[in-house]
């Protein structure tokens, strides 16, 4: 886990990435993802659409996508070895490493088989729909309180459910859901309904929340802040947007806002992140001046990536175009969506190549890496801000022999 100091660090890096302001355009010599398209059940490769939404950080990852003869969308699971596989959950928004799925209604354990139906809460109609789920089997999510169609998502309360404590709301002013929840129990929501939603972050135990916008720093306009994901120190990304730009941001109680940079000439001054992994990488969404979707990877290492850089990703099929970065893993794997040259809506799975030293899981080694290292060096498997992706002999402890495999790699 992140702590006070590793925070620091990464202010540290931070800063001297945002007072560039660049984004790496010129290509790679080597690739650092490999690309998988995911694609749909039907039976015409032409026909059909699918999409990924989250991924866990032992590979496997859920999403939905069409069947020939079947109404809407059915979920999946995929995983590298087996490929995709139906599941009984609909519209399956998140995972956690555990294989526990959650949606709209059920909650699915993959381990064992069964399925979970939390039940409403008094004056609660429909199912409640979840969008995350942490280690220790806590969902979060919404639920309507009419029995309406209630299209502008106003009449509805955050919904929290796990095995042992049940079904139940938390009294934050004006909330109409949480989006995800990490394994210190700190939530992200978001208040006034799909439109109008002003994010805010929760501490699900005290109750204790900050609204996003009502602490953003001044100077950027009047908008809307949204969040989109939480890490399990409690960094929060989301954007705010306002009329003229889209300013994507890294957030924590104790640090405050980190603003990432705008990729500069040839694209749109938006930046929309949507995943951040425990290692500090945030992946989301960018827009060019021709209003053309990419996607990106940012580290406080290298900056902002622009996915389709030139030789950043191996194996993508030609004329591919990536449209949107949902999330990313500890081991650095990130799922989206986007169109083949066909236009045909597929997700993907980008895997970076294994570098020994590569800390962060972005496919080489650099001053991130390090970082990383140094913030849990001479701590053991069980100790506060032991990084297991740091203990490259698997010994249990980040050591000098761990730091030797990262130097003799360093560049790589």
């Amino acid at each position: 886990m992140h702590t006070s100091r590793n925070w620091l660090n990464a202010r540290i890096l931070f800063g001297s990435v945002f007072s560039l302001g660049l984004l790496a355009t010129a290509g790679f010599a080597q690739a650092r993802y490999d690309f998988i398209l995911v694609d749909s059940f039907n039976a015409n490769p032409l026909a059909g659409e699918a999409y990924l939404w989250d991924i866990n950080d032992v590979g496997m990852a859920c999403g939905q996508a069409t069947v020939d003869n079947v109404i809407g969308y059915p979920g999946f699971v995929w995983e590298e070895q087996t490929g995709k596989t139906r599941i009984s959950v609909a519209s399956p928004q998140s995972l956690n490493n555990n294989g526990l799925i959650v949606g709209i209604g059920d909650i699915l354990d993959l381990s064992s088989g069964q399925i979970y139906s939390p039940p409403n809460l008094p004056g609660t109609y429909y199912a409640p729909q979840f969008g995350g789920v942490n280690d220790a089997g806590v969902a979060v999510g919404s639920i309507s309180t009419c029995s309406c169609s209630d299209s502008g998502g106003v009449l509805r309360i955050p919904y929290i459910w796990d095995a042992v404590n049940g079904a139940r709301t938390i009294d934050v002013p004006n909330a109409k859901g949480l989006l995800r929840v990490n394994s210190a129990g700190m939530a992200i929501g978001w208040l006034n309904g799909w439109a109008a939603n002003e994010g805010f972050v929760v501490n699900l135990e005290t109750a204790e929340y900050t609204v996003l916008g009502d602490v953003f720093p001044p100077g950027y306009g009047a908008g809307i802040t949204r969040v989109y994901d939480i890490s399990d120190s409690g960094v929060v990304v989301g954007a705010r947007t306002t009329s003229s730009s889209v300013y994507g941001f890294a957030y924590s109680l104790g640090s405050g806002f980190q603003i990432l940079p705008f990729p500069g000439a040839g694209y749109q001054q938006v930046v929309r992140p949507r995943g951040i992994s425990n290692t500090g990488t945030i992946v989301g969404d960018l827009l060019t001046t021709t209003a053309s979707a990419r996607c990106f990877v940012f580290s406080p290492a290298d900056g902002l990536i622009d996915l389709a850089t030139a030789g950043l990703v191996a194996g993508m099929p030609a004329g591919y175009r990536f449209y949107s970065a949902q999330k990313i893993n500890d081991q650095g794997w990130i799922v989206g969506y986007g169109y083949t040259a066909g236009g045909k809506i597929t997700g993907w799975v980008l895997i970076p190549h294994t570098v020994p030293g590569d800390v962060d899981g972005d496919g080489h080694v650099d001053l991130g890496d390090l970082t990383l290292l140094l913030s849990s060096f001479g701590l053991c498997s069980g100790e506060s801000s032991f990084n297991p992706a740091a203990d490259f002999n698997g010994n249990g402890c980040v050591e000098l022999a761990d730091l030797a495999v990262l130097l003799a790699n360093f560049g790589a």
